[in-house]
């Protein structure tokens, strides 16, 4: 694009600005600096040199063409009226100096509302041009202020000059203020006061005239009517007397006639003066005063300088002890003695502190002394003088004239009292401090439990408590009593014990009513067995002792005593209760089982008779196969074919004695390989059941035999 010389479009602009004259416009606006950057306010000042990067269109002139769309190419393109530039590019107005088309003229300004024509440019920019493109801006139906063109900022303001603001108005930085000179008036019914439009009925600063201020003390002043008030009072001040003169003139928190708030006076009380502290009515009492009642009201109803119950302060009252009280210039005197009492020290804050019935010193009157003979102490009794012994003395003699002879603390005929002579059993004493105190025990004899009352009760030689010396005492074996002889220990046997073998370490260890060794003495041995209460009894089956001819305790013998139970000794089978006696030598429960064989084929599992032997006792028995005929004993199924059977017992076992899985070809070979072993199997007692089962069809002939016998632990 194609650019005129800026320094040619700068002097330009400088010719166009004087010749305007005062920075005003072909068009009669100010040029808007906001609107229009590159254009300087007062185009007095030096622009410098402009910024051809930074500089806006403003300052371009519209490109010319370079081939005009109506004219030949040979002939450049000049418009001679606005007609020529309708529908031009560059703009609908004919520049007529110049030939060219472009957006607008300052002299024929056809920018629309709200810009104006750049001169030199001839561009539309915003901003105004006038006062009339103002108007738009103007509110409320044209009720607001109307709007002035500012054509050095090209902006709307609300005044450019002093007559553009209504009276009592100063145009000020485009803005109309409240102000006056000699020139601007202000409205009816104000003054000009130091360039301001003022009130002078109403303003505080100039009340009734220029510059004379309403102050008030303690407060903030008004205007009114021109004349000066008070408006409001600093707290706690007040305006009570309604003069603005002297403005808030009390001070509520202490006023007494103003105690709080205006005319609340401070009650007068009964000898009190009265206060307001911090806005309260109170009062303080007047000297020799108080209100010892809390009642406000009645003030301060109590002199303490007269008042028994209130003697120099609320709730001190004057009561002596005593005495009747009186309260004098506030302080309490004894009024009078009760009866028998005395003020003898003159302090009246103790009262009538003497007992003349029993002072010594005031005996029925003050300084009325009692005397106090030798080693007495003086005495008063219903206000009559006696005579009391001091502590540790007595008239043991009660003769008046030598008082109190006797020193009861060192005297061993009267010790701790009269006619109380220091003596001891078993021993000397002496009197030290009024107790009669041991000085020796007599020999063999100790005062073991330290009471004087019964001197050496001990005597050391027999007492097995304290035997030959107080708390050694004598240990008592078993079955003994221990005894002291001489001041040696030793011991006795209990009766029906004796000590038979000489040990003192085992006391009287035999118990002679039932030893049979020393059967009522050491050494008288029973040949039976039995003592009893210390006599040897003959030989019974019911002493609990093996003597005589019995077999066993209290059993057998040949029917000498009943049959022996199970496991006791025995010497034979009729020592027994079931007959039995067993190798060993005890009684035993023996028997032997014959369980006959089926003699013809019975088939598998056929069983025959039911072999019972009743009332077999409960343990342990060893069963043993007895070898006639050979034995089958035994519950383990065997072969089902060829000969083999079984004896099996319905409540006992004993799988030791069987054929195991052994096939025999033959019944002579099954009867030859049959065991005859013994095995100990434990029986629950009762009835013993067992029969004979063949497994297969043979011809079987005999029995099998067993043997059982209890075995005793």
């Amino acid at each position: 694009m194609h650019r005129p010389h800026r320094p040619l479009l700068l002097a330009a602009l400088v010719a166009l600005s004087l010749a305007c004259g005062q920075a005003t416009s072909v068009v009669g606006g100010p040029i808007d600096a906001a609107a229009a950057p590159d254009v300087g306010v007062d185009l007095g000042v030096d622009l410098g040199a402009p910024d051809v990067s930074d500089a806006p269109d403003v300052f371009d002139a519209p490109e010319a063409p370079v081939d005009a769309p109506d004219a030949p190419s040979d002939v450049p393109f000049a418009c001679a009226r606005d007609a020529d530039c309708a529908g031009r590019a560059e703009g609908a107005v004919c520049e007529v100096a110049t030939g060219r088309c472009v957006r607008c003229l300052p002299a024929a300004d056809t920018c629309p509302a709200g810009q104006f024509c750049v001169a030199g440019s001839n561009t539309c920019a915003p901003g105004c041009r006038n006062d009339e493109g103002c108007a738009a801006g103007a509110t409320d139906a044209g009720a607001a202020p109307a709007r002035r063109c500012d054509v050095l900022t090209r902006a709307c303001v609300e005044c450019v000059t002093d007559d553009h603001c209504p009276p009592g108005n100063l145009c000020v930085g485009s803005l109309c203020v409240t102000g006056c000179n000699a020139g601007r008036a202000c409205p009816a019914g104000l003054s000009c006061c130091s360039g301001a439009c003022v009130d002078t009925q109403s303003n505080v600063a100039a009340c009734g005239a220029c510059d004379q201020r309403c102050a008030v003390p303690n407060g903030a002043a008004a205007c009114l009517n021109g004349t000066c008030s008070v408006a409001t009072c600093t707290p706690p001040n007040a305006d009570c007397d309604m003069a603005a003169g002297n403005g808030c003139e009390v001070n509520t928190q202490g006023d007494l006639a103003h105690c709080g708030a205006c005319n609340a006076a401070c009650p007068t009380r009964a000898n009190a003066t009265s206060t307001c502290t911090a806005g309260a009515c109170g009062f303080t009492c007047n000297t020799g005063f108080e209100n010892c009642d809390g009642d406000a009201s009645n003030g301060c109803e109590v002199d303490t300088r007269a008042s028994a119950s209130h003697c120099g302060g609320c709730g001190r009252a004057c009561a002596p002890p005593n005495a009747a009280g009186a309260c004098v210039a506030g302080a309490c005197t004894v009024g009078a003695c009760a009866a028998n009492f005395g003020d003898c020290d003159g302090n009246p804050s103790n009262g009538c502190e003497v007992d003349t019935r029993s002072s010594a010193s005031h005996c029925g009157a003050c300084a009325a002394a009692c005397p106090a003979p030798a080693n007495s102490v003086p005495a008063c009794v219903g206000s009559t003088c006696l005579r009391t012994c001091a502590v540790g003395f007595d008239d043991c003699d009660l003769v008046e004239g030598n008082g109190c002879e006797v020193n009861l603390r060192t005297s061993n005929a009267h010790c701790g009292r009269c006619g109380q002579a220091c003596t001891l059993a078993n021993g000397s004493a002496t009197c030290v401090s009024g107790t009669c105190t041991l000085t020796a025990c007599a020999a063999g004899y100790g005062d073991c439990d330290a009471s004087r009352a019964n001197g050496c009760e001990v005597d050391l030689n027999t007492a097995a408590a304290s035997c030959g010396a107080c708390g050694r005492a004598c240990a008592a074996p078993a079955n003994a009593s221990a005894v002291c002889a001489a001041g040696a220990c030793g011991y006795t046997c209990n009766p029906g014990f004796g000590d038979c073998d000489g040990m003192a370490a085992n006391g009287c260890e035999v118990d002679l009513a039932t030893s049979v060794a020393h059967c009522g003495r050491c050494g008288a041995t029973c040949a039976t067995g039995v003592c009893t209460g210390g006599v040897c009894q003959p030989a019974r089956c019911d002493d609990r002792v093996r003597n005589g001819a019995e077999t066993d305790v209290d059993c057998g013998g040949s029917g000498t005593c009943p049959r022996c139970p199970l496991c006791l000794g025995c010497a034979s089978g009729a020592d027994c209760v079931h007959g039995a006696c067993s190798a060993a030598g005890r009684c035993t429960f023996r028997t032997q089982v014959t369980v006959g064989w089926f003699d013809s084929c019975q088939g598998p599992d056929r069983a025959g008779a039911i072999v019972r032997v009743s009332s077999v006792p409960a343990g342990d028995y060893v069963v043993t196969a007895l070898p006639s005929a050979g034995i089958v004993w035994s519950s383990v199924s065997l072969p089902g074919q060829g000969w083999s059977w079984r004896v099996p017992c319905e409540n006992l076992s004993v799988p030791a004695l069987s054929t195991g899985s052994t096939y025999y070809a033959t019944p002579e070979a099954a009867f030859a390989g049959l065991p005859t072993t013994t095995s100990t199997v434990p029986f629950a007692g009762g009835e013993l059941r067992c029969f004979f089962t063949d497994s297969a069809c043979s011809d079987n002939r005999g029995s099998s035999i067993f043997a059982m016998e209890r075995v005793c632990p």
